[in-house]
């Protein structure tokens, strides 16, 4: 059974989050300066799933394990990413790394079960 959310809004960043790191290439990002801070900090820093359990968030954010396994595969390449580059490299640097096209995939596919719950 899939837990009721307590703070929707903040899911909703979540959400959006993984859509800017589908829809975000080094073609449309100088259209859309700012964006990719924007979702990292949605996704890492709202919500410290780099340092605390994602588990921890099902009842607030999230509703279920799957939930949880899906935003655990997005956090795994991102985090290596920004690991790699630091928190202050130009948009494009991110997206020629060799892990950005896991965390595209990832983003991708928690966007789906996340988005349609």
């Amino acid at each position: 059974m899939a837990a009721e959310i307590r703070y929707p809004g903040r899911r909703g960043d979540v959400v959006e989050a993984l859509a800017l790191f589908v829809a975000l290439t080094p073609e449309n990002v100088a259209h859309r300066p700012g964006d990719l801070d924007d979702a990292v900090h949605w996704l890492v820093d709202d919500t410290f799933w780099d340092l605390h359990d994602v588990a921890d968030s099902i009842g607030f954010l999230l509703r279920d394990k799957r939930e949880v396994a899906v935003i655990e595969a997005v956090l795994d390449p991102l985090l290596a990413v920004l690991g790699a580059l630091g928190p202050v490299r130009p948009d494009v640097e991110y997206f020629c790394h060799e892990r950005w096209p896991d965390v595209v995939a990832a983003a991708a596919n928690a966007h789906r079960l996340l988005d349609d719950a």
